[in-house]
């Protein structure tokens, strides 16, 4: 794939909900001026450079009503799917931007501290090379909360449809 096909666009998705079975609601738990993880999450990824534009991917699930209302709040779209098939909510979360976009980043939303810099390394390193997926985590490069994995909508639409 050529190196300006794959800028057309980088869409980063954030995949979130309040049913962690280890810290339940760990999504909107003050931690900094009463904003939770996802709300500073947020505000680190929109520093990248990289991203033409950042969605947020939760659950249908009652209980990610208040992420829904975060979302709208704080100005970032949401796309809320089904809470077992996280691959199908991710792949709708990308159908539901209208597919415009080449290079997905796919982000987990209890990593409020990352960094926007580890993020367009690793974007710049996917989009300068014809890999399909390019990530800091196997093996891992930065500390847990940094991870970072980059890759292209034909190989989401692939797996999408090839996943069992």
């Amino acid at each position: 794939m050529e190196d300006n096909m794959r800028r057309k666009g980088v869409l980063a998705i954030i995949q979130a909900r309040m049913g962690s079975s280890r810290l339940p609601g760990k999504m909107i738990l003050p931690l900094v001026h009463g904003k939770g993880a996802l709300e500073l999450m947020v505000e680190r990824v929109r520093r990248s450079r990289l991203i033409d534009r950042l969605i947020v991917a939760t659950t249908e699930n009652p209980s990610d009503e208040e992420l829904a209302g975060i979302c709208a709040r704080i100005g970032i779209g949401c796309f809320r799917g089904s809470e077992d098939d996280v691959l199908d909510r991710f792949h709708l979360a990308y159908v539901s931007t209208g597919g415009d976009f080449d290079s997905i980043v796919r982000l987990t939303g209890d990593c409020p501290l990352h960094d926007p810099a580890v993020l367009d390394k690793v974007i710049s390193e996917f989009l300068g090379s014809d890999s399909d997926y390019v990530s800091n985590v196997d093996p891992p490069t930065y500390p847990d909360g940094l991870d970072t994995e980059v890759f292209s909508s034909v190989a989401l639409e692939k797996a999408w449809r090839e996943a069992k």
